[in-house]
């Protein structure tokens, strides 16, 4: 397979996620344990984004609703155009990897004087969102060409930093982090030594399944947008349960899913759908920790659930580079829409 770009920006994952390690543990920690103590001290939080960062932000919301903190996640153009008035009093989380998307921009300008305080999490210093909020939290992840790659995970690396300030985790989960990179890579390096295995996947013409539950329903969502920016294939992210609930009726023979199944609570639950679709005879592939026995696993380290974002994205990134390749598209490129989306009404 060519190299391209977007290979680079996976490749480089370890490296950017050390940078994100060492600039919240340095010149980005009195952002970090601000931003914590304002979180610590909220009557209410609304964390917000649209697309990757969106996905992003689903194990920080996860991991503080778990600590009983109220707090809510709504996508940035819903917030603006129809919940704005949930930031009222509340310290709102804003995540964008510019820092200048149109519906950031204008979210921030309206909730400013009605929310408690807001936390502007970016990759951009120098942006309206880092210069604007109450406080700026910079991830400092390597910049990517087009596709949130580098900034994708570590948005999830900075924010479950910010998590762990909360909660009093912080030295612990740092630790944790740090003895990961080493297997981002040589998950890298595992899954590209494999990475023709996907070829039989795509050959189904019907969308891509992605289902996940807890801090890896982010995997799902992010998941789905990795195959629709990188290889514009029709793929659905959903939350395990909601599949059940009703679309479970459209598997056959052409249906294809990929399960992700961390080490965790619901480990089991997402075991026995994936069980459950090879069963009606759907392809399937399972992201987790491969000691289940039959079931066709893409096999992934254990680590910690809420860490698991960290790394079961990264077989998806792998695959959407394969497909695209696979259908001969020009690699990390976008067709339609802008790396920075500064228009809600026109592209």
């Amino acid at each position: 397979m060519n190299e391209s770009r977007l290979l680079q920006d996976i490749t480089n994952q370890e490296q950017s996620l050390a940078h994100v390690l060492a600039h919240q543990s340095g010149k980005g920690h009195d952002a970090l344990t601000k931003s914590a103590s304002f979180l610590q001290n909220a009557r209410k939080v609304v964390v917000t984004g649209i697309g990757a960062s969106l996905h992003a932000a689903f194990p920080l919301h996860y991991e503080l609703a778990a600590h009983g903190l109220d707090s809510v996640i709504v996508e940035s153009g819903e917030l603006l155009h129809y919940q704005e008035r949930l930031c009222s009093g509340a310290v709102v989380v804003l995540v964008s990897r510019s820092g200048e998307s149109v519906e950031i921009v204008k979210l921030l300008s309206r909730v400013k004087e009605i929310s408690q305080h807001t936390i502007g999490v970016t990759n951009e210093p120098e942006s309206t969102l880092a210069k604007q909020a109450s406080v700026g939290l910079i991830v400092g992840s390597l910049a990517d060409e087009m596709v949130a790659i580098q900034s994708y995970t570590g948005t999830v690396a900075a924010l479950m930093l910010l998590a762990a300030a909360v909660t009093g985790d912080l030295d612990k989960t740092h630790t944790e982090m740090i003895a990961l990179l080493p297997l981002v890579t040589a998950l890298i390096a595992t899954n590209l030594d494999l990475i023709e295995d996907w070829d039989d996947f795509f050959k189904a013409a019907s969308p891509i399944y992605l289902l996940g539950r807890g801090p890896s329903y982010a995997s799902a969502l992010e998941g789905a947008l990795l195959f629709s920016e990188t290889a514009k294939e029709p793929a659905v992210g959903i939350a395990s349960g909601s599949f059940r609930h009703g679309p479970v009726e459209i598997v056959d023979a052409n249906f294809r899913a990929i399960v992700f199944a961390p080490q965790g609570k619901t480990r089991d639950l997402n075991l026995g759908l994936a069980e459950d679709l090879v069963k009606f005879g759907a392809k399937v592939c399972v992201v987790g920790p491969d000691d289940a026995g039959a079931l066709p696993f893409i096999d992934v380290p254990s680590v910690p659930e809420k860490l698991a974002p960290l790394i079961d994205i990264i077989p998806v990134q792998l695959a959407a580079l394969r497909l695209a390749h696979w259908k001969g598209l020009v690699i990390g490129k976008f067709r339609y829409a802008p790396q920075v989306t500064r228009n809600e009404m026109n592209f």
